[in-house]
């Protein structure tokens, strides 16, 4: 009786637990990813010694080359954190739609499959 009770709860816990709990970890577990990206970036480094030349050399020369190179590094690294942001983003909005994508997939193998 008692397993039959707690599989009745677990059964009847889940949508609570899902657009709760769940769904909160999970928001946490991707800041937790968009951080971790975003210091292995290091977008902030890279803006801060856009006008630093390479190398340490001072001449017109190296300020420029180093300006346009830093310059597209950043603009690649902003687009990489970017699509880091919409799969986030992406992930996160489609928490709430899983069960009922499944509920609804499953409905349609059994019952709209009619010939």
């Amino acid at each position: 009786m008692y397993i039959l009770w707690r599989i009745f709860r677990e059964i009847f816990w889940f949508p609570f637990w899902w657009y709760s709990q769940g769904w909160f970890s999970w928001i946490g577990y991707w800041r937790a990813w968009l951080i971790k990206t975003s210091r292995g970036l290091a977008l902030m480094v890279w803006l801060k010694n856009l006008f630093v030349p390479m190398y340490g050399q001072k001449d017109v020369a190296s300020f420029i080359i180093s300006f346009f190179i830093r310059l597209i590094q950043i603009i690649f690294r902003l687009a990489i954190w970017l699509v880091c942001w919409l799969i986030a983003l992406i992930a996160i909005m489609a928490w709430p739609a899983t069960p009922l994508a499944i509920f609804y997939y499953l409905y349609l193998l059994y019952y709209g499959q009619e010939s």
